[in-house]
């Protein structure tokens, strides 16, 4: 089977300049991609709509060998070279004219090393990809205070204990509601820079608070 260099035909290459990511192996992997504009990081769920045909044999060929595809980043106008390699949880519902829905949950992020805008034998694109080291980080503790006091305010007079309980990367990260552009920078910073980048976030969500308190606070005295 020959393999290209990445490239895709009718988008440019998004040159990422992320000095702080790193590979979790020098291994490469082979599997069916599927580009779209969505970002997931590992534990992440979302649902998905299969109506294309070329996407919809990617599907069923995954459901068939119990296999995992890719989701590159497909940004506005490039297709990013980091993505989202993510498994079928449950096939949600089939259509009568044989679209469906899945949902899937992201088990790494990955570095495409080859993309393929045709296979021999599919109508889907495959390529080669190399799985980046989980993005895990050690919270600071200015960082689980300020979620902490976020979460306190936003379940109102819980107690510090429950809210500090439900602090974990994916609830930090769920939190903030970081867009798919924000999480891609995300994954490119150190660990120092992870957690000024959500205390900044939190500390504006803060405000944002305590602002919709005093917006409603105003609207029942009058």
């Amino acid at each position: 089977m020959n393999r290209i260099t990445f490239t895709v035909i009718k988008h440019k290459t998004l040159k990422m300049k992320f000095t702080e990511i790193v590979i979790m192996s020098t291994n490469k992997f082979y599997y069916g991609l599927f580009p779209l504009r969505i970002f997931l990081f590992p534990g992440e769920k979302t649902t998905l709509h299969i109506f294309e045909p070329r996407y919809l044999q990617l599907i069923t060929d995954c459901i068939n060998d119990n296999e995992l595809f890719g989701i590159p980043y497909q940004g506005k106008t490039t297709l990013s070279e980091l993505g989202s390699l993510v498994s079928i949880v449950q096939v949600l519902k089939k259509y009568e004219n044989g679209e469906i829905d899945i949902l899937v949950e992201c088990s790494s992020n990955f570095k495409i090393n080859h993309f393929e805008t045709k296979n021999e034998n599919k109508l889907y694109p495959c390529g080669t990809i190399v799985p980046l080291k989980n993005n895990i980080f050690k919270p600071s503790d200015e960082l689980n205070q300020q979620a902490s006091s976020y979460l306190t305010q936003l379940l109102e007079n819980s107690k510090e204990s429950k809210s500090s309980e439900l602090i974990s990367f994916n609830n930090l990260i769920n939190l903030v509601n970081l867009t798919d552009e924000e999480k891609i920078k995300f994954l490119g910073l150190s660990d120092d820079k992870k957690n000024d980048f959500l205390i900044k976030k939190f500390k504006f969500m803060d405000i944002l608070l305590s602002q919709e308190k005093m917006v409603d606070q105003n609207f029942y005295l009058n």
